[in-house]
């Protein structure tokens, strides 16, 4: 069935490109865009894999249009195809897709944040068929999580329906956030071997200039960039574009930007005040006609609230499904005063600064120049500069753009700096500039890498696009981090039997007694199980690892002191974790008399999954 979904998806981005006359790996992002937000529809009423029977579908429309053309429109529409799919930028960038995909084939999760949340959650997605039930969501601290970039990974996890392979999450990844940069590879106009060579390792490089979190997890964050710079450029592009086309694909764009993560809104305001901002300039500049400026303002409008009811529809369904991250209750809590900040502000704002004056974005050495977040905010500038000095830019879009970086960046890095002094105040990690740097890099990603793309696009279109290729190609090499973007495609393979080896030791042999007695992968998912343990033993990292291993599975934790806690304290927990089954290992003392009033005439055992359920108003554990 994956060769029916592919052959699908490249034929929906040729119509695409049919339609609205552009390139092939112009429309790659719309059809990317559009097959995620599609995905999110579906994942609402669990029907995900019946993405099968609208692919299908859709193969059979296309079949019966094109046995209705004519037959020279026929020959046309195979002629544009044929065109299309030879086009350098077109081989180079299925060539990418390919290659990635098969080199991280083997690539296992390992960093902390896809535990957490980034890979649990498409586990869960895998074997459910879409969003979990309420108070059966896995990764429950961090509910609210959009689930954008989850859809794509998905997309290819069911290439292989069967089993749960960890290589095609990573592929998933790495090609939504590559069809985002495709369009770049608009400037190969030969079919030579070296050229397209020389561009596909140019455009998997260059996210490494500014960010590499991307090269070992699914970094969300990396992915939220590419997004907004795909939008940036969309405002600029309009030449020879119609205005269904040209708001539209804005539009598909902020609306998964927003998907992306719980800070996309921020970068969707930007991108909108960006876009108003343009569209007056150039009303200005060109004296618009009114009919038309009140046209392009019922579009923008539309450009704005679309991502607005896309957001709101996830923030609806989190309402209704209990589903809340611990951060969005952290900053609930500070805005009602309701937080304890610790008192070292000033610690963590002389990191702030230190970090971002003079520490380098990432921890490699380049071949060239070792960038710190302050001296790539000034080359942007910079950049923009240049590329009016050198009539790439007229000077209204030159000052224009310039003054929207130079404020834009202003503001997201005080929003930077508060974020760490209020929410994220506890995360100690961050009092140190080696710490802080990294966050600085991570978040800042759609800044730094959404204005390179807008640059890079500038660039490639002047009156000399392989003059403004070239020196493209020479920034990103002397300013990337080759060694991540390296171990991201091959150099991971040395680490995976560390991996793990790591996974199996964490998660200890009680853990794995109860991921065999509570495994529901091939029926769904059992709902919300509470795994208690003795007082003595608190371990908040196995806790995260046993949370993806049971995955569709949600498990709460919770630790019990016999000593302290009560039978009703057991009843709390239970009704605080909204759980319906209860799985307790050995606890000291006499643990079983806190149980033993909701057992009836059973015993209670240890290493057992029970049932909560009610009778006469009182709890029960029945055995499952």
């Amino acid at each position: 069935m994956f060769v029916i979904h592919i052959v699908a998806f490249i034929i929906l981005v040729l119509c695409i490109a049919w339609k609205f006359k552009i390139q092939f790996v112009e429309s790659v992002p719309v059809g990317c865009a559009l097959l995620v937000l599609m995905l999110y529809v579906l994942s609402f009423f669990r029907m995900l894999s019946f993405s099968d029977y609208i692919v299908a579908a859709g193969l059979v429309a296309v079949g019966i249009y094109m046995f209705r053309l004519g037959k020279e429109k026929r020959k046309e529409v195979v002629d544009f195809a044929r065109q299309e799919l030879l086009r350098p930028a077109t081989l180079t960038a299925l060539a990418m897709t390919v290659i990635v995909a098969a080199f991280v084939s083997g690539k296992a999760v390992s960093w902390w944040d896809d535990y957490n949340f980034w890979a649990t959650d498409v586990k869960s997605l895998f074997y459910l068929d879409g969003f979990a039930p309420k108070y059966a969501n896995v990764a429950a601290e961090f509910g609210d999580y959009p689930p954008g970039t989850q859809m794509m990974k998905w997309w290819f996890l069911h290439f292989s329906p069967s089993e749960f392979k960890e290589g095609l999450l990573f592929a998933g990844y790495y090609f939504m956030n590559l069809a985002f940069l495709f369009p770049l590879l608009k400037v190969l106009r030969k079919r030579n071997i070296f050229l397209m060579a020389a561009g596909a390792a140019t455009i998997w490089l260059f996210p490494a200039v500014a960010e590499v979190f991307w090269c070992d997890g699914c970094c969300a964050d990396l992915t939220m960039a590419v997004v907004y710079g795909a939008f940036l450029t969309a405002v600029i592009d309009r030449e020879k574009h119609d205005r269904f086309f040209y708001y539209g694909r804005q539009a598909l764009f902020l609306m998964v930007l927003v998907l992306c993560k719980n800070t996309g809104f921020i970068w969707v305001t930007f991108g909108l005040l960006f876009d108003y901002g343009y569209h007056w300039m150039m009303h200005v500049d060109k004296k618009t006609e009114r009919q038309e400026k009140k046209a392009d303002r019922y579009a923008l409008l539309a450009v704005a609230l679309l991502p607005v009811l896309t957001e709101l529809s996830w923030l609806l369904f989190c309402l209704l499904h209990r589903r809340v991250a611990k951060l969005t209750g952290t900053a609930i809590q500070m805005a009602t005063g309701g937080m304890n900040i610790p008192a070292y502000q000033e610690q963590m704002v002389r990191a702030f600064a230190e970090a971002f004056i003079k520490w380098p974005l990432h921890r490699w050495k380049t071949i060239g120049i070792d960038l710190s977040p302050l001296a790539l905010y000034l080359l942007l500038l910079l950049f923009i500069f240049l590329l009016y000095r050198f009539h790439v830019m007229d000077k209204k879009t030159a000052c224009y753009t310039g003054s929207f970086f130079a404020l834009s960046g202003v503001i997201f890095y005080a929003f930077n700096l508060l974020s760490h002094l209020t929410i994220f105040a506890v995360e100690t990690q961050y009092l140190e500039p080696f710490g802080m740097v990294s966050s600085i890099e991570r978040y800042g990603a759609p800044f730094t890498i959404g204005g390179l793309y807008l640059i890079a696009f500038f660039a490639v279109k002047g009156r000399k696009p392989v003059m403004g290729a070239v020196i493209c190609m020479a920034f990103v090499l002397l300013t990337t981090d080759h060694t991540s973007a390296y171990r991201a495609l091959v150099g991971y393979r040395d680490a995976v039997d560390e991996v793990m080896a790591e996974r199996k030791e964490i998660v200890d042999e009680e853990a794995e007694r109860f991921l065999e007695i509570t495994a529901a992968k091939e029926t769904g998912s059992i709902g919300r199980v509470l795994y208690l343990r003795d007082i003595s033993d608190i371990s908040w990292v196995r806790n995260t690892y046993v949370g993806f291993e049971a995955a569709p599975v949600s498990v709460i934790y919770g630790n019990v002191d016999v000593a302290v806690l009560g039978s009703q304290d057991i009843v709390n927990a239970v009704q605080d974790a909204h759980a319906g089954f209860l799985y307790v290992n050995e606890l000291a003392g006499n643990g079983e008399a806190l149980f033993a009033p909701f057992m009836g005439e059973e015993k209670f055992e240890y290493g057992c999954l029970y049932q909560v359920t009610e009778e006469a108003g009182e709890m029960r554990l029945v055995k499952f």
